[in-house]
């Protein structure tokens, strides 16, 4: 399914085959369960790995439309995993939401060089993910002929 066609599904609420799906993968079980019920409270399909291992395994049989990582986690961690991902090519196109306590420059550098789509740090509001994950789902805005294509826009 492509992005168009989930954005359509998820603003009209169509339910079953066309809801978004979403993997987070965070080993700290209460904001895995925020971030679930927070998706979960906006029509969208949830899987929670509580290890880059597990996300890797549980990105396979679920193929989510959008996947998000905590950067440290046991086993794998998220950068690994997020490498990993963007070397399958089933889930190369997949937008990856680094979701981490982890605040520096660096680890930003980092985590958008190993192919992360966005980056939100810990502690989190819940509306500010659900918007930045809705982002994420929507399809990509066309261009605008008078503006370059190369403009760099952030949120604020």
């Amino acid at each position: 399914m492509d992005r168009q066609s989930l954005a359509v599904a998820f603003e009209s609420g169509v339910p079953s085959l066309l809801t978004p799906k979403v993997l987070v993968a965070d080993d700290d079980r209460y904001l895995a369960a925020m971030a679930r019920q927070t998706l979960e409270s906006s029509g969208i399909a949830v899987e929670v790995a509580s290890n880059g291992d597990e996300a890797l395994k549980i990105a396979d049989w679920f193929r989510p439309d959008v996947i998000v990582l905590d950067t440290m986690m046991p086993v794998v961690d998220g950068i690994e995993a997020l490498e990993r991902l963007k070397r399958n090519t089933q889930h190369q196109n997949t937008p990856v939401l680094m979701l981490t306590a982890l605040r520096t420059v660096g680890d930003i550098k980092r985590a958008m060089a190993s192919g992360a789509s966005g980056y939100l740090t810990k502690p989190f509001r819940p509306d500010a993910f659900l918007k930045r994950v809705k982002w994420l789902l929507a399809p990509p805005p066309a261009t605008d002929p008078e503006t370059p294509g190369d403009d760099l826009i952030l949120d604020a």
